[in-house]
């Protein structure tokens, strides 16, 4: 068998990032040929990839992609922040996101779709580039808004580079103003999103099995001597209130202002900007959050 050269090796580690052995195997099975040479280390990287498949994968980055009036946003799972500041990960996160908004949130044609000027899909490169870090890499969940009506807002928090960051906001407000007017309203709100953790818009959209168990918790902390139902009813109403108050996004104490609720906010400054506002939609990511 001809030797290998260090000049052939180099150059495959430098287009697949293998290692320098993988490189020199993957040369001697093709016989040097380049390209069969990288074919064999995508086998390999298949193999490699799908032993790392069954480790846990809590770290990673939230990544947002928008216009005036669509917004996307993505997490993209890693074994550990080393890897999730890693610009090779990063890169991936960026373009990921990208196809993100164009494909409206649909993580099934994202996986299925072109990766950059590659011939291979985001599922396929995603596979060769777990094997060039060294860590499980997962794209975990996305979603996506838009409105027609109105202008839509993202906040980032905890920034590792443009768009990409530990927790990630996209919100949509249907309103008759201008986007210059608007602007302030969008950021604010964002922001209280990332550190309040409403999750619902308000009390109607909230899951009715989690109210109702709720009330039962509720039932169960109330002394059991207690028995005129309108006190009893009297205080389950208040005890509702404060569950509401920390849940449901229109019903929080404004993160800015906490003498007031956001609905307060959101109906004064309307009238101050003479227009109409109102929240239509928002979704909060949290990298890992749920995972535990």
């Amino acid at each position: 068998m001809a030797s290998i050269s260090a000049k052939n090796i180099k150059k495959l580690r430098d287009t697949t990032g293998a290692g320098f052995m993988d490189c020199k195997k993957a040369l001697e099975e093709a016989k040097s040929d380049f390209d069969l040479a990288i074919d064999w280390l995508r086998k390999n990287g298949i193999s490699t990839a799908q032993k790392k498949g069954s480790r846990l994968a809590f770290d990673g980055l939230i990544a947002i992609d928008h216009n005036e009036s669509e917004a996307s946003i993505i997490e993209i799972n890693s074994e550990t922040d080393f890897v999730a500041r890693n610009h090779d990960f990063q890169d991936f996160v960026g373009e990921v996101s990208k196809l993100n908004l164009a494909l409206k949130g649909n993580i099934d044609n994202l996986n299925a779709t072109k990766y950059k000027s590659t011939t291979d899909t985001v599922s396929s490169f995603l596979v060769h580039l777990i094997s060039k870090i060294g860590e499980k890499i997962n794209i975990r969940r996305s979603a996506y808004i838009k409105e027609n009506n109105g202008f839509v807002g993202t906040y980032i928090h905890n920034v590792e580079k443009d768009n990409m960051g530990k927790i990630g906001v996209i919100v949509s407000i249907n309103t008759n103003l201008s986007k210059d007017k608007i602007d302030d309203v969008l950021k604010k709100i964002s922001m209280h999103i990332a550190a309040a953790s409403p999750i619902s818009l308000n009390i109607n959209d909230l899951d009715k099995n989690l109210i109702k168990n709720e009330k039962d918790i509720i039932l169960e902390q109330i002394n059991d001597n207690t028995k005129d139902q309108s006190i009893l009813d009297k205080i389950i109403d208040g005890k509702m209130r404060k569950f509401y108050n920390e849940i449901v996004l229109l019903e929080q104490k404004f993160i800015i202002d906490d003498k007031i609720k956001v609905i307060d906010y959101i109906e004064h400054t309307a009238k101050e900007l003479g227009g109409e506002i109102n929240i239509k939609n928002f979704v909060r990511y949290k990298v890992g959050e749920g995972l535990e």
